[in-house]
């Protein structure tokens, strides 16, 4: 199968043929990083156990994105999917399209990745793009140093340090779609210890307009605020201290489910029903504190404490009309021995001439579903039936509900790192997490869960071209119990920065509170209607409380490689990955069916090549080609086969930089996506320290495709936006 079209092929041709006097050039070659976030040992790219990819700050800033997972289409094998214009997901080989809960996200080591929901929102983070220094992104199993939840990958944010400038910033950037953004920091400080605070906002519209033309409520507003203070203790302590707080709001429509399609019918009834469809805007709130201090005992051993806490609410709250049968004893408790059974009864009453009875309908429906239609079952149907006809001309119950959720965290960790001898290596560390969510509509009430760590990493050098590690993740988690997750892997060293690995890792990712224990029902507030209250609606979720954590097995080969004096660093990876017990179905209030039935396999390789062709030109491309193999149609829609990205970068005379950025992927939700995006940027020097930065970016749909879902569309493939950024 073809990667992508011809057109899609010359963007990437252009990009590469490049003038070949290029290469006599002077050669600034890549600095080779360091990093943390694979076994949680410093170590160079060629002795990670896995692939890494690092989004340096070069990169992040020529490629002008205003949002993190729009940085994250330079990974490769990261999807990216659009619920609406003001939620992302990010899945790593694709799964579910709406979800994205195999993921562990940390901003400088704190889990952003929400106990209740298991997701991480993305627009809402408490952190400017415009304060990161770097990213690196683990591809592929990392349970073993970071516990469950990091299934496929981890994706750990690092911000800059203090120090790394002072003075103030001042940044506005304003374009079509609605875009409004603003930074503002400022930093100061000695060599001892830094702070910075910065302020920052961001606006858009979201998409233009859904699938039939009209106006789509989708925008987003957000603040933000942080506070970072590093300290050095003494020569051998430091203390880094941070705090955080983030409120935003997102429009989004009614989004009811009311018991029957009211839009079908012409009663007055359906009519009001119809008539009534308020706007239901979501509302968040997150604050976070994090303090890291670090000792080294001497040159071969450090310990470290890092604590956390966090406090994130979600708030939405409407009023809702329905038929009075919706909140009938009969509906709920028909309901409550089987969701199935009432959306039967349901499907049935609508259908203009029925060819069978209600009960053989019924039957022969849930039967195809391994259901049974038991006799109690059949007597609250035909309950159902006789009060729709009761209730046909009546008046609408309304009220007030709301889904509310408020969710607390608090994670204090301990590390030890300890090189035993000149060829032995050890990292060992233990943690305790506490969470809590609250919600009446999902949880009637509050839920608790404690989680133990005991983790851990051996590395043994017996030679120089050879190199063995081992390491593994203890859990216990009070909602769902024991697991232990480990790693071996194995490389070869054809040169000093040259290496072949072998890795072989199993992980696990918990089903969350929502899954496992939601008790999800609305009560509503100030009835009005043929009904007095309090009343509660007839939809009723409850999780099966015994769901078993989905479990990953994966097997790699790669290669990474650093050629110093050409200035290319390349990784390779091929991959054989598969998921059991998987939780892929829906989870909606009236079709809450989750279970451990379903699995998936993935199979292909990745490379990632970045080439510092001289000390002004930057040439980077990625490709991912995937085959899977799902047994759920949910799983089945967002992993591109063939997916990909080329970047070219180039500082000109007179501190002009331009970027030239590609993203291509053959299918994404059964839509092709392919964007090109281009950046410049102008350095004014005002005087020794003060200079003013203009940059204007375009990017350019090359396709005329919807993004992942069908009703997310834009008037225009083209999208520009200018940015002023004053330092001083």
């Amino acid at each position: 199968m073809p990667m992508l079209p011809p057109r899609s092929a010359a963007v990437l041709a252009a990009l590469c043929l490049y003038p070949a006097s290029v290469l006599a050039a002077s050669l600034d070659p890549l600095e080779l990083p360091v990093v943390l976030t694979a076994t949680r040992l410093k170590q160079p790219p060629a002795e990670v156990p896995g692939s890494m990819t690092v989004l340096d700050r070069q990169l992040i800033r020529a490629s002008g994105a205003r949002s993190i997972p729009e940085l994250l289409r330079l990974v490769p094998g990261m999807h990216i999917g659009y619920r609406r214009g003001n939620q992302i997901n990010v899945n790593y080989h694709g799964t579910n399209v709406t979800e994205a809960r195999r993921l562990q996200v940390l901003v400088d080591g704190r889990s952003v990745y929400r106990p209740g929901l298991a997701t991480v929102d993305w627009a809402e983070l408490a952190l400017a793009i415009e304060d990161i220094d770097h990213i690196v992104v683990f591809r592929g199993p990392n349970t073993a140093a970071y516990g469950a939840n990091a299934l496929m990958g981890v994706v750990n944010i690092v911000t800059r340090l203090p120090l790394a400038e002072h003075g103030t910033t001042l940044k506005y950037t304003g374009g079509d779609r609605g875009v409004r953004d603003w930074y503002a920091s400022h930093s100061g400080g000695s060599l001892l210890h830094g702070w910075r605070l910065s302020l920052s906002g961001q606006q858009d519209d979201g998409f233009d307009h859904d699938d039939s033309g009209s106006d789509y409520r989708d925008s987003l507003r957000a603040s933000r605020f942080n506070l970072r203070h590093a300290w050095q203790l003494s020569p051998r302590q430091s203390l880094d201290w941070q705090l955080a707080a983030s409120e935003a709001s997102r429009q989004s429509y009614y989004e009811f489910g009311t018991y029957f399609n009211h839009r079908k019918g012409n009663s007055p009834l359906d009519q009001a029903i119809t008539a009534h469809a308020p706007d239901a805007d979501i509302r968040g709130r997150d604050f976070s504190t994090l303090g890291l201090w670090k000792l080294d005992l001497d040159a071969e051993h450090q310990v470290q404490v890092q604590a956390y806490a966090q406090h994130t609410e979600r708030l939405r709250d409407w009023r809702i009309c329905d038929s009075p049968v919706a909140f009938t004893p009969a509906l709920r408790q028909l309901n409550a021995l089987s969701q199935l059974a009432a959306r039967r009864v349901r499907s049935y009453l609508e259908l203009p001439a029925p060819a069978l009875g209600m009960d053989d309908y019924i039957h022969t429906y849930m039967g195809l579903e391994g259901q049974t239609y038991t006799p109690r079952m059949q007597e609250l149907a035909h309950q159902v039936r006789d009060l729709v006809a009761q209730h046909r001309d009546s008046q609408p119950v309304c009220g007030d509900i709301n889904e509310n959720i408020r969710e607390n965290r608090y994670h204090i960790e301990i590390q030890d790192a300890l090189r035993l001898t000149p060829q032995l290596r050890l990292l060992s560390g233990a943690s305790y997490r506490y969470d809590r969510v609250s919600s009446d509509s999902y949880f009637s009430g509050t839920l608790d869960n404690h989680v133990s760590q005991l983790f851990g990493n051996l590395e043994y050098r017996p030679h120089e071209r050879w190199l063995f590690q081992a390491g593994g993740m203890y859990e216990h988690e009070k909602l769902v119990g024991d697991s232990f997750s480990p790693r071996l892997a194995g490389h070869l060293f054809l040169a000093p920065q040259h290496s072949l690995r072998l890795v072989y890792a199993e992980a696990v990712r918990s089903p969350d509170m929502y899954e496992n224990h939601a008790n999800w029902r609305y009560r509503l507030r100030n009835v009005s209607g043929p009904l007095t209250g309090p009343l509660t609606h007839y939809a009723w979720a409850q999780g099966p409380g015994d769901l078993q954590q989905e479990r990953m097995r994966s097997r790699e080969i790669g290669y990474n490689g650093h050629f110093h004096q050409l200035g290319i660093r390349l990784d390779v990876r091929a991959f054989h990955e598969r998921i059991t017990g998987m939780n892929s179905q829906p989870l909606k209030v009236d079709n809450f069916q989750p279970n451990n039935a379903s699995q998936i396999r993935f199979k292909g390789v990745e490379t990632e090549l970045d080439w510092q062709l001289s000390a002004t030109d930057r040439l980077r491309l990625t490709h991912a080609r995937i085959d899977f193999d799902a047994t759920s149609k949910y799983d089945q829609r967002l992993t591109a086969r063939h997916s990909g990205s080329a970047a070219w970068l180039r500082l000109w005379p007179g501190e002009i930089s331009t970027s030239l950025m590609y993203y291509g992927a053959d299918q994404l939700n059964e839509h092709r996506f392919e964007r090109l995006d281009t950046r410049i940027e102008k350095r004014l020097r005002l005087g020794p320290d003060n200079s003013l930065a203009l940059a204007l970016t375009w990017q350019y749909r090359l396709d005329d495709e919807p993004l992942t879902w069908p009703e997310n569309l834009h008037d225009s493939r083209s999208h520009l936006y200018l940015s002023a950024e004053l330092n001083f």
